[in-house]
């Protein structure tokens, strides 16, 4: 980083800031160079630094009248009143109305309209994470009211107005360009690096995935496959308990097979080194919405950290890092079937050379070295400034 002065760094969230980690990780790298104000619903992670605290808009549920007047608004697409009459929104602009700042990031889109709107010397930086038009494109009252509101924001109080974008993935990425002509830098959902060995190759062979147990994601593929592969293999699934109905159907399909054993989740912290224990990691998304089909997600990287294999679905952004890496490979298509094909390849020595190539690239692939991206950012953006007014 070679900018000569410290400057004045506002992270913002409208989001629970102790539950947003890409804001903590553009902390971390950030106030290695800066001085850092975060500012976002709820409490900081980091009790050093000054923090601007927004209500949880959840601890004080807005009446019916208020729910049917804000679904009026996107329904007609009033988005100026939307964003007038947004109680958080107008909380935040009235607490950072005092603050300057020489750049602000915005941890996420709905963030940018209240971004815009702080006073910054250098401008916006928009994280946008994924592909925000599309991001529930499965729900159709989703489609209706809310999809027109982003792409609204994108529009109005991205593309003309921030100095510099960030999404999770190349293929969300030129998607931005082609639509809205936001040209972007990739900062891929990287895992911290862990100080890891790759264990040897177990018998049988211990598959493992972690995550939400969503049925768009198609997860009973997985157990399909083990149920029908000929090789020694175990499949331990930790999963989040947020759709008990669909949990329960994965259990029901697992039929109690010894081989699949559905594990109670494990915090963030304590994910990799749980992980650190099996061999491959599956990482099987089927491509049913645009941000599936594009996904990087943090298991991927979660594998990687714990030294494990990885087997995809031969979605673009996971082929391109197996391919590069050699730490796994990808399957002809998301069909059981298709798995149940690469399970059946498998080989102690296959897996074991896919561990030390995770070992080889992991701190290349840790979330700090990644996250060097928002530093880099931040420095061409204040370069560039400065150089239009030499």
């Amino acid at each position: 980083m070679n900018t000569s002065a410290p400057l004045r760094v506002l992270v913002l969230a409208v989001t629970p800031f102790m539950t947003e980690p890409r804001g903590i990780k553009q902390v971390m790298e950030l106030r290695k160079h800066h001085d850092v104000t975060t500012a976002g619903i709820g409490p900081s992670p980091f009790p050093d630094l000054p923090h601007i605290e927004f209500s949880n808009p959840s601890e004080s549920s807005p009446g019916l009248v208020s729910k049917l007047a804000t679904a009026a608004r996107h329904l007609f697409r009033m988005h100026r009143s939307a964003l007038r009459h947004n109680p958080l929104l107008a909380e935040a602009h009235a607490k950072l109305a005092g603050g300057e700042w020489d750049i602000v990031v915005s941890n996420d889109l709905l963030g940018v309209p209240l971004a815009n709107r702080v006073k910054s010397r250098y401008g916006v930086v928009a994280d946008l994470h994924e592909y925000a038009p599309r991001q529930g494109e499965n729900r159709m009252m989703w489609r209706l009211l809310i999809a027109p509101y982003f792409d609204w924001i994108l529009r109005k109080e991205v593309a003309p107005k921030v100095v510099a974008a960030t999404s999770v993935g190349q293929g969300i990425l030129d998607e931005y360009e082609r639509v809205y002509g936001i040209r972007g830098d990739l900062a891929v959902n990287a895992t911290p690096w862990h100080d890891l060995e790759p264990l040897p190759v177990a018998s049988p062979i211990r598959l493992v995935h972690s995550g939400l147990p969503a049925p768009a994601r198609k997860l009973e593929v997985m157990i399909d496959a083990v149920l029908a592969t000929h090789t020694n293999v175990t499949l331990d699934l930790y999963l989040m308990q947020n759709n008990k109905a669909y949990l329960e159907e994965l259990k029901q399909r697992a039929g109690g097979d010894p081989r699949i054993t559905f594990r109670d989740p494990v915090t963030y912290t304590e994910l990799v080194t749980t992980l650190h224990g099996y061999d491959v990691g599956l990482s099987l998304i089927a491509p049913t919405t645009f941000n599936l089909e594009w996904c990087l997600p943090n298991k991927f990287f979660d594998f990687v950290q714990a030294r494990l294999g990885v087997i995809t679905g031969p979605s673009p952004e996971m082929v391109r890092y197996v391919n590069e890496y050699g730490f796994g490979e990808a399957t002809d298509d998301f069909t059981a079937e298709s798995l149940t094909a690469a399970l059946d390849g498998l080989r102690p020595e296959k897996v074991s050379l896919w561990k030390q190539h995770s070992h080889l690239h992991a701190n290349e692939l840790s979330g700090e070295r990644q996250a060097v991206v928002w530093s880099e950012v931040v420095e061409r953006v204040v370069s560039g400034a400065e150089k239009r007014t030499d």
